[in-house]
């Protein structure tokens, strides 16, 4: 019995509001606004649109779709400068910001470990001003393991402790031990990508989330095909220069990668240390 009550209390928890008829569209601008995705939410027409000067999303009544294209917008620049060549095989995409601070990213890729980095989240909260930002780069796999953490980090948003971007890091997050980077993550033969991201954008709005237009490959791992998969769903494909569990140290600009699935302790543990010896004075937001 207490089996399950758990398995539908889970259930109950990731089916929170109804979606469909979603739709990817190539991004049209209508004044500041590219509308990314249409859309029902129980029942209600509804559209996915990014503002092309800061880049932040939001979910509105559906509007008229067609519109022009965002050619000269900052979004649009971005954009493409996340998907230029030369493509290369690990950490493409924009891996260091204009201006001061450092901005923390935390992967929270598929995890067999119970529990989450909370440490880490519960440090810059009291370290820093509140609300802190992070870019959560989540799996859909992590959120239906660990939906207590998953609660956890909304309850924070919600309180002011953490402005959280929610980024996407694919539903499944492929992973083919042993293999050649050609042909794991998200190169793995036969695995649709353009699918298994909008499977997860569906799955965070379900829950009364605003997916952002920041992606992260899994495992950083990526080519040409890929990449240009990412930008036609008018996705910003984020990299890093500071994965501090490979010894990468972070500089002004940094995106700091962590994982905060318990999958990656040695970083998490660097990064803290870094912290108390006052390493790291500001916490910006990915853009600003």
């Amino acid at each position: 019995m207490k089996i399950l009550i758990v398995l539908l209390s889970a259930t109950l928890f990731l089916s929170a509001h109804t979606l469909t008829h979603y739709t990817a569209h190539p991004p049209r601008c209508h004044g500041d606004k590219a509308i990314l995705r249409t859309f029902d939410l129980d029942g209600q027409p509804m559209q996915l649109v990014v503002d092309t000067r800061s880049l932040r999303t939001a979910i509105e009544p559906r509007g008229k779709t067609p519109g022009h294209p965002c050619d000269n917008s900052r979004y649009k620049q971005d954009l493409n400068r996340s998907a230029s060549a030369p493509w290369p095989l690990t950490n493409d995409g924009i891996t260091h910001r204009s201006g001061k601070g450092i901005a923390l990213t935390t992967d929270l890729c598929p995890s067999s470990k119970k529990g989450f980095e909370k440490k880490l989240y519960e440090t810059i909260i009291t370290r820093f001003k509140t609300p802190v930002p992070v870019t959560l780069f989540l799996s859909g796999r992590w959120i239906r393991r660990h939906h207590e953490a998953f609660r956890q980090f909304n309850q924070w948003e919600q309180e002011g402790k953490l402005a959280i971007t929610w980024g996407n890091h694919t539903y499944t997050h492929p992973y083919r031990p042993g293999k050649p980077l050609k042909s794991t993550f998200a190169l793995t033969p036969g695995y649709d990508l353009r699918a298994d991201t909008l499977r997860l954008e569906k799955m965070l709005i379900r829950q009364g989330i605003t997916p952002s237009v920041f992606f992260r490959f899994p495992g950083l791992v990526s080519d040409k095909k890929t990449i240009r998969t990412i930008h036609d769903l008018g996705l910003i494909t984020i990299g890093t220069d500071a994965w501090i569990a490979k010894g990468q140290h972070p500089k002004e600009g940094s995106i700091i990668l962590l994982h905060g699935n318990r999958n990656e302790p040695k970083g998490v543990k660097m990064f803290l240390k870094m912290l108390q010896e006052g390493q790291i004075e500001h916490i910006v937001p990915l853009y600003p």
